[in-house]
């Protein structure tokens, strides 16, 4: 892009975020800390009104909820808040050492922990028993946040839920927000409202929510966002160019980043017309082949300034990849029907021809979720697209040679089952294993990686219900898989109608934590209302996780060896 076309952009994309973000202006709010000169990125009149109308920060207090429901019985057990500080204070020790720039070093640094996609969080430690029988205690915040969707963290006592943005939640929430939740207790500490799409009627869903250079950064809707982490005000406002569709019809899903700080994204686009809500709009507006192409966006996250973009071949409906690879920066996008990559040399992005594009699909199968990095190979998934008879694959494409390609479709369908899995699959580099999930099979697998071939062979299958991402945590010799589960009083719902919030769920998820290596069952959690469909849990530090429920539950659970209930019970 030349600098004539980025000063046009530009000024153009100011004027458009002031008229937003004045329109969202519906009510009075405090001010924001205002924009260091240095963090400005679009107009600075633009940044002004961002400051003003786009941040309401407030502490507890309105969200505040007595809990309502009776306690499950390992809440009952647990009796009140959840903590381990040893665990926590090791935790934080293990990531000050661990390299995985861009992102900040803490233990839940963004949505998939590294560019490559792993999911895997090795300093987050399993406090159960791999031998005994555990039992998972559990907390529920007296304190609502509607429809979350991810958590970061920065310090040890810092944590951060990003949420609002549930396209398909019952009722629709207001629009996007930020609230800093105090560990333990899981109160509010403060809540920064970022839009109101009441008000703007914008498309919207999951964007995500990241820990970068002491910040915290969302990106949502159109816009990317940088917070203070102690205060919660909007430091920086950058309004991101989406080419070929209108701002109203897309929204951004997502980012990934290289070891320079520079971070990579791309907005899914809505067919012009359709005013379908959420991510299942990909699926449920009427004439899908007319959906234009997404926009790829390169951002200094230092200086916070777009620096390129570029329009994408195909609409991406899996959030982007970022590797680094034979000294190349690279990203990874997987389209509608082929998988593409992008290199980056400092100033452009271009489409790197000598490699791809790559046919990845089987017939009868939909696009592909997310990519994920593992070493030589890149790791894609099948039917995140769209439900299907056909049972899904894995399959493996080498970056040094984009004629090695491997599949491997591991979860046989059964008559009348279908395959439906709009997330994306876990790996595990040190131990060369890929996991994955289907819940129309109701499995979830271990698939063993050979490193040097891509061959790929199941390790082991078990009985677990999930549409939602799976975890890794633990070292590479103690690894633990964590997931939900989904109990129903018969079939599962149908994938495309995964109602959300208080209304119209009408099934309950656990939380299961398994042994990676075999597949073994050591802990479940109680039932609870479901999840948001297509996330994931979030480790957090003190060994425990954090499932965020779609009706504004945010629960924190604690596996422990049996043995210790009695203790606990006693206190």
């Amino acid at each position: 892009m030349n600098a004539s076309r980025m000063m046009k952009w530009t000024a153009v994309m100011g004027m458009l975020l002031i008229a937003a973000l004045l329109a969202a202006a519906c009510t009075t709010a405090p001010i924001a800390a205002p924009v260091e000169p240095a963090a400005q990125a679009t107009e600075p009149a633009a940044e002004a009104a961002a400051a003003q109308v786009a941040s309401t920060t407030h502490p507890v207090g309105p969200t505040t909820q007595e809990p309502t429901e009776e306690a499950t019985t390992y809440q009952a057990a647990a009796g009140g808040p959840l903590s381990n500080h040893v665990v926590a204070l090791e935790e934080a020790k293990c990531t000050a050492a661990e390299v995985n720039p861009p992102w900040y070093s803490t233990l839940l640094s963004g949505e998939a922990h590294d560019s490559a996609r792993s999911k895997m969080y090795p300093c987050a430690q399993f406090t159960g028993s791999f031998t005994d029988t555990n039992t998972v205690y559990a907390y529920k915040s007296p304190d609502n946040y509607y429809a979350p969707s991810m958590m970061v963290t920065r310090g040890v006592n810092e944590m951060y839920l990003y949420g609002g943005s549930i396209g398909n939640a019952n009722p629709l929430p207001s629009g996007p927000y930020v609230a800093r939740v105090e560990p333990g207790s899981l109160k509010e500490r403060w809540r920064t409202n970022l839009l109101n799409t009441h008000i703007t009627g914008q498309w919207f869903g999951v964007g995500s929510i990241e820990s970068i250079n002491g910040d915290i950064f969302v990106i949502d809707g159109t816009y990317l966002y940088k917070l203070d982490g102690t205060s919660g005000a909007v430091t920086g406002v950058l309004s991101l160019p989406t080419v070929r569709s209108a701002p109203e019809d897309s929204y951004f899903n997502g980012m990934s980043g290289w070891s320079d700080g520079t971070v990579i994204m791309k907005n899914l686009i809505r067919v012009p017309g359709c005013k379908e809500q959420g991510f299942l709009a990909l699926v449920k507006c009427p004439h899908l082949d007319q959906t234009p192409p997404s926009t790829i966006v390169v951002v200094d996250s230092k200086k916070f300034e777009v620096l390129d973009f570029t329009p994408a071949e195909q609409m991406i409906g899996g959030r982007i990849t970022a590797a680094e690879y034979n000294g190349k920066k690279y990203a990874y996008v997987v389209g509608h029907t082929l998988l593409y990559r992008y290199v980056w040399d400092g100033k452009n992005l271009a489409l790197d021809t000598s490699w791809g594009p790559i046919s990845y699909l089987q017939p009868g199968e939909t696009p592909g979720s997310a990519a994920s990095i593992m070493g030589d190979w890149v790791i894609v998934m099948t039917n995140g697209g769209a439900p299907a008879t056909t049972p899904l694959s894995v399959v493996a494409i080498s970056q040094a040679d984009p004629t090695k390609i491997t599949r491997i479709q591991p979860m046989p369908l059964q008559p009348g089952q279908v395959s439906y899995i709009p997330s994306a699959v876990a790996v595990d580099l040190p131990n060369n294993r890929i996991y994955a999930m289907d819940p129309g099979p109701g499995k979830v697998v271990g698939i063993d990686l050979d490193a040097e071939t891509g061959k790929m062979s199941l390790a082991w299958s078990a009985d677990q219900s999930t549409s939602s991402w799976m975890i890794l945590i633990g070292p590479a010799d103690q690894r633990v898989l964590v997931g939900t589960n989904i109990k129903t009083d018969g079939p599962n719902p149908n994938p495309l109608y995964w109602d959300s919030g208080p209304v119209g769920a009408k099934y309950t998820e656990q939380v299961q934590w398994r042994d990676a290596a075999t597949g073994k069952l050591l802990a479940s959690s109680d039932y609870y209302s479901p999840m948001v469909a297509g996330f994931y849990v979030w480790p957090g530090y003190g060994g425990i996780i954090y499932d965020g429920l779609t009706d504004g539950g945010l629960v924190a659970l604690q596996p422990l060896p049996s043995p210790a209930r009695r203790v606990n019970a006693g206190r």
